[in-house]
């Protein structure tokens, strides 16, 4: 006993330094590392994103949106998801052919007397006769997830479209509101000159000319601001279309879509989000199936051929080398400590989750679709109003600038008033006409009829043929 407890003491003393080492030691992660040993070229800017030049013309809203849907990689990436998953079926369905397998079995057997090494070449078959439904629920699974799939490539390029339209909007936003503040500069300019000869003919005092330069000055920090607020959306539409630069933009908004939110009630039929949602709940219940199923029996026949290359296998002198087997196998699992049990009640979960899922897409499309409905009549109303306030704001000003210059009983001050009155409710209008203008986008988004307004129905994008 003395003689081994140095022994143990010296083994502690080792231990206890790489216990310490493994409980302080962490897990690093290095962005460099990674992006050597994926060997990604476009992390480090070898290659190129996929962007093009812009086509030569006036961008349309239309041609926008067609020409992002036919590149986007988001829509790709639904694509490539699409072919695997039918792809999935294919395995699924292999199952009802027959399994051939071919190998080698080498080793030892002590079961003759002139035991030894006995190798041999194994040709064996599997074909299955019956299994109470475990292939046909997991064809009927991979079934359901192409239809989600295919859901979810009309998704994708349903948002593809409505992002590439909602960013040519708002492009189309700024550069009406970058015309009108330009307007405003010039006309607060023609005032300024004009204040500045009354001044210098002494018909004024130069207090007109100070408060008409205050501004001016400040029409155009409002011009550059604007001119900023254009470039940035420009940059994200630019993103959309996978372009680097962008020719004219078309300040159109097509008729045909100021009736998108007069739509009381859905079409679930139409929307890809419920469609997804009405796939996974029959992937779900497919796998219910397929968790019953396996708590049955499995019958199916297996035939085998084996040939021996030596003379040292069991009853070498009677048998021959080649030998036939064939059997029908009947197997079922009697015990697998609970797990088939705790896969059907997940699956049966499953299948309440799935359920429940239909029903929450749907209301939140019918509340996206109730909400912009009720948002864009009160727009409609509220240009209705500010068209009556700009024709007012106009009228007032003419009056205000006849009264300054012919009768001189209107101060300067309430002629600048006046005159950015007018640039105002023009400013108010429209960014009431931009909103209005998304919320009939968001309505044909969640009625599903996006792809039927810009033509993007019974054509092919990217490789898949869309149909209605």
């Amino acid at each position: 006993m003395p003689k081994i407890r140095p022994v143990v003491g010296w083994l502690v003393s080792c231990l206890c330094p790489f216990q310490l080492c493994a409980a302080e030691a962490h897990p690093t992660i290095t962005s460099a590392e990674l992006a050597q040993q994926q060997a990604l070229p476009s992390l480090d800017g070898v290659t190129a994103l996929p962007l093009e030049t812009a086509a030569p013309g006036q961008l349309t809203l239309e041609k926008a949106v067609d020409r992002a849907v036919a590149w986007h990689p988001s829509i790709g990436e639904a694509v490539g998801k699409l072919a695997s998953q039918n792809d999935q079926v294919d395995v699924a369905r292999a199952k009802y052919y027959p399994q051939v397998n071919a190998g080698m079995n080498n080793g030892y057997s002590n079961t003759y007397s002139d035991s030894g090494f006995s190798p041999s070449l194994v040709l064996s078959l599997s074909q299955m006769l019956y299994d109470f439904g475990k292939v046909s629920s997991q064809v009927k699974a991979e079934r359901a997830g192409v239809a989600q799939e295919q859901a979810n490539v009309l998704l994708s390029i349903d948002t593809v479209g409505h992002d590439t339209a909602t960013a040519l909007v708002q492009v189309q936003t700024w550069q009406q509101m970058v015309a009108i503040a330009q307007e405003q500069l010039d006309a607060l300019n023609a005032i300024g000159r004009l204040a500045h000869q009354r001044n210098d003919e002494g018909a004024s005092s130069l207090s007109d000319v100070v408060q008409t330069e205050a501004r001016i000055e400040g029409a155009r920090a409002q011009l550059v601001q604007y001119q900023a607020s254009l470039e940035s959306a420009q940059a994200t539409l630019m993103t959309w279309l996978g372009w680097n630069n962008l020719n004219g933009i078309s300040n159109d908004f097509p008729a045909k879509l100021n009736r998108s939110c007069d739509v009381a009630q859905p079409d679930d039929r139409l929307v890809p989000s419920v469609l997804a949602a009405w796939a996974q709940a029959n992937v779900a219940q497919a796998n219910l199936d397929y968790a019953n199923a396996q708590m049955t029996p499995t019958i199916s026949l297996e035939p085998e051929v084996r040939h021996y290359l030596n003379d040292k296998y069991a009853n070498s002198a009677e048998l021959d080398r080649t030998q036939y087997s064939a059997w029908v196998r009947v197997e079922m699992p009697i015990y697998q400590g609970g797990g088939l049990t705790a896969r059907r009640n997940a699956a049966s979960h499953a299948v309440e989750t799935a359920q429940s899922t239909i029903q929450r897409v749907r209301l939140q499309v019918r509340q996206k679709l109730l909400e912009a409905r009720s948002e864009a009549l009160n727009l409609v109303t509220s240009l209705q109003v500010q068209a009556r306030q700009q024709a007012l704001s106009e009228r007032t000003r003419q009056i205000y600038q006849q009264q300054y210059l012919d009768l001189g009983s209107r101060p300067l001050l309430d002629v600048l008033n006046a005159e950015q009155e007018v640039y105002q409710a023009r400013f108010a209008q429209q960014q009431t006409l931009n909103q209005l203008h998304q919320l009939q986008l968001n309505c044909l988004y969640n009625t599903g009829k996006l792809r039927s307004a810009f033509g993007l129905e019974n054509r092919r994008i990217q490789s898949v043929e869309i149909q209605p």
